[in-house]
């Protein structure tokens, strides 16, 4: 077999496999445009969704804030942040005897230890 056959033999191969690779190369630059976009997209409308949130009227009145952050220093004892006040269910939503057993254990677990001071008491 000559060289001119050989290379007359092998150039289709190299063809296909060139482009074999430029269309795969191809498949995934679109893919990763596609998720760029739908990221965009995303984010976009979270953003939109942020400022919607932060224009909206607060469903809470000060006496509330006030009494929540002193019921908070109360059982804290301390420097304290809250961060959120948020309801758990709506004002309008009833409860059932299930859901408020359930909602009181779930509360009961989450026991804040009181801090001591350096002599071993209580503050």
């Amino acid at each position: 077999m000559s060289s001119q056959e050989t290379l007359s033999q092998n150039i289709p191969l190299a063809l296909v496999g060139l482009l074999i690779v430029f269309t795969v190369q191809l498949i995934i630059a679109t893919a990763i445009y596609l998720v760029r976009q739908f990221d965009e997209k995303w984010r976009h409308q979270e953003k939109r969704r942020n400022a919607e949130v932060l224009d909206r009227e607060p469903t809470i009145d000060a006496l509330t804030v006030v009494l929540i952050a002193a019921a908070a220093a109360t059982v804290l004892r301390g420097r304290h942040r809250i961060r959120s006040i948020r309801r758990l269910m709506p004002a309008d939503h009833r409860r059932s005897p299930w859901t408020a057993q359930g909602r009181a254990v779930l509360q009961g677990s989450h026991v804040i230890g009181r801090k001591t001071d350096k002599r071993g008491g209580k503050r």
